[in-house]
C-alpha cells in the first residue's frame, strides 16, 4: 500500500464503518439514488475500488446502512424497553423521534427491496432485535414476536404514524399530541396481556 492510499483511506482503522458512514451522509442528503460505492468512496476519502472489499455492490452497502440504522433504533429505546415506569407510548414517541432525525435512514430500512436485501444476515438480525424490544414492551406472548398480534398492533400504530408525519398528512400542530396519542394504545396493550 503506497502512503498516498494510506493518507487517503486506511488511516481510520475501520474502512468499513468509516464507508457505511459516509453512506449515511449522502443518504439524508442525496437519498437512495445518490448513494453509490464511488461516491461512498469519494465522501470517506478513500479510492474507487476500496469499497469493493468490504460490499459486492451498492445493494449490499444499502442493507449495511439499514442494519446500522436498525441497532441507533434498538440502542435508542433499549432504556426504555427496559424501565418498568415507560410505557409502550413513551417508545412510541422515541420511535417517532428517531424517524424525524434520520428520514432518509428510516425510508431506506422499511423501504422497498429495491435497495435492501431483507434476507441479509445482519440486516434481518438488526431488525429483529430492535422490534424485539418493542414486542416485550407490548406484552409479547410465546417465543415469537411475529406470531403475536399485540407488538404487530403496537408497531402498526407507530409506524403508521410516522408514515402521516412524514408525508405531511397529519397538522403540524398534532405533532405535541403524539404522547397523548400514543397513550391510546396502552389499554389495547394492558387488555391483550391479560387475555
Amino acid at each position: 500500500m503506497n502512503s498516498k492510499t494510506q493518507a487517503r483511506g486506511y488511516h481510520h482503522g475501520d474502512l468499513r464503518s468509516a464507508l457505511i458512514e459516509a453512506g449515511l451522509v449522502l443518504l439524508e442528503r442525496e437519498g437512495p439514488a445518490g448513494v453509490s460505492l464511488r461516491a461512498v468512496a469519494r465522501q470517506a476519502g478513500v479510492s474507487q475500488a476500496a469499497p469493493y472489499a468490504h460490499f459486492a455492490g451498492k445493494r449490499e452497502l444499502m442493507s449495511a446502512i439499514a442494519a446500522v440504522g436498525f441497532s441507533r433504533l434498538r440502542d435508542m429505546i433499549a432504556p426504555l424497553a427496559s424501565d418498568p415506569a415507560s410505557g409502550i407510548g413513551d417508545l412510541g414517541v422515541a420511535y417517532i423521534d428517531f424517524a424525524k432525525a434520520n428520514p432518509g435512514l428510516y425510508t431506506l430500512m422499511f423501504g422497498s427491496r429495491e435497495h435492501i436485501d431483507s434476507g441479509d444476515v445482519h440486516l434481518s438480525l438488526a431488525s429483529r432485535q430492535a422490534f424485539e424490544l418493542l414486542a416485550v414492551k407490548a406484552g409479547r406472548k410465546g417465543p415469537n414476536a411475529f406470531d403475536d398480534p399485540g407488538p404487530i398492533a403496537a408497531w402498526s400504530l407507530v409506524h403508521g404514524l410516522v408514515t402521516l408525519l412524514m408525508n405531511e398528512k397529519i397538522p403540524a400542530e398534532m405533532n405535541e399530541r403524539l404522547p397523548e396519542i400514543l397513550r391510546l394504545l396502552e389499554p389495547g396493550i394492558a387488555e391483550h396481556t391479560r387475555e
